[in-house]
């Protein structure tokens, strides 16, 4: 008996782990994203920054400003240098506000 309550405590603990990775994997994915026009102002790759001089973002209703923002991944960056006018759609994730494409504009 002291077996099966075990065997039981084991497998519901393994189930809450596994639903909390599951849910940690996919947190950015329900991320709702935001598209913006900017001016590159500075770019820290060591440290996964941009800096941004952005117009108004409607959709969190932010004024134009000045601001860093994560980069998911360095080769987004390819490419991109200061003074570039740029499009670009970012993410909240885990408190920052995080870049997940950019382009400079044509």
């Amino acid at each position: 008996m002291k077996r099966n309550v075990m065997s039981v405590f084991v497998s519901v603990c393994v189930v809450f782990v596994l639903a909390g990775l599951i849910t940690m994997q996919f947190a950015d994915a329900g991320a709702v994203s935001h598209e913006g026009t900017a001016t590159v102002k500075a770019i820290e790759l060591d440290k996964n920054i941009v800096k941004l001089a952005h117009g108004p973002i409607a959709s969190l209703k932010w004024p134009a400003m000045v601001m860093n923002f994560k980069v998911k991944d360095h080769a987004l960056m390819q490419g991109i240098k200061v003074g570039d006018s740029v499009t670009f759609t970012f993410i909240q994730s885990n408190g920052d506000y995080m870049v997940t494409h950019i382009q400079p504009d044509k």
